[in-house]
């Protein structure tokens, strides 16, 4: 896995006078290609990622000027987010499987269904179970269990490490009505609990947040 290194690099080439504008162009695009893979195969950028050329996105390196320039901006949030969600999976208790499973993606404000790895920069990310035990696997009230409590701190620990670029938090969320099957489910006692988690108030469940660090 890439470790997702902040890269920031800039390279110059004297313009070789006896080359055509064309060739130019051609040399400067090679070059930059050069640099993107090398980046990305040594693991200080992640494989994702959008081309700016001369300030037009999406155009081919070799639309460069003689006299241009060729800018990468990897998709780091991601990288991190596919990430942060796999390590949920793999260590998440597994019986029926329906809790490992049951891992989502909510990116501002709304499940996200493509390819996790596609999740543009700029967003906010959470990554939350919505199962109504999620919360007593977290924090260990779940009895039995086969892997240790803090799920969710262990994998922000390693996502943070992993990614400084990215701010990766734990917190207790409300799941709006509608949001995702099942949730949230509404408590159906108090006894023992406090009066911000008494019957008939809507259950809280931990996740992930996702943020770009500033």
């Amino acid at each position: 896995m890439a470790s997702a290194r902040s890269v920031a690099r800039n390279i110059r080439l004297f313009r070789d006078q006896a080359l055509s504008p064309a060739a130019q162009s051609a040399r400067l695009a090679a070059v930059a290609i050069k640099a993107r893979d090398q980046a990305v195969s040594s693991g200080d950028a992640p494989p994702h990622w959008v081309t700016i050329v001369d300030g037009r996105q999406g155009v081919p390196e070799t639309d460069v000027r003689p006299d241009g320039f060729i800018l990468y901006k990897f998709n780091v949030m991601g990288l991190a987010a596919k990430a942060a969600l796999q390590l949920c999976k793999d260590r998440s208790p597994v019986r029926s499987g329906r809790y490992r499973d049951s891992w989502m993606v909510v990116v501002d404000g709304k499940p996200w269904t493509q390819d996790v790895a596609d999740i543009p920069e700029g967003t906010s990310v959470m990554i939350v179970n919505p199962q109504p035990y999620a919360r007593k696997i977290d924090t260990g009230a779940m009895k039995n269990m086969s892997v240790p409590p803090g799920i969710v701190d262990a994998v922000r620990k390693l996502v943070q490490r992993k990614f400084p670029t990215v701010n990766a938090a734990r917190a207790f969320v409300s799941i709006p009505s509608g949001l995702m099957e099942n949730a949230p489910y509404i408590l159906r006692r108090s006894k023992g609990r406090s009066k911000s988690r008494a019957a008939g108030t809507a259950l809280t469940y931990p996740a992930m947040i996702l943020t770009k660090r500033l």
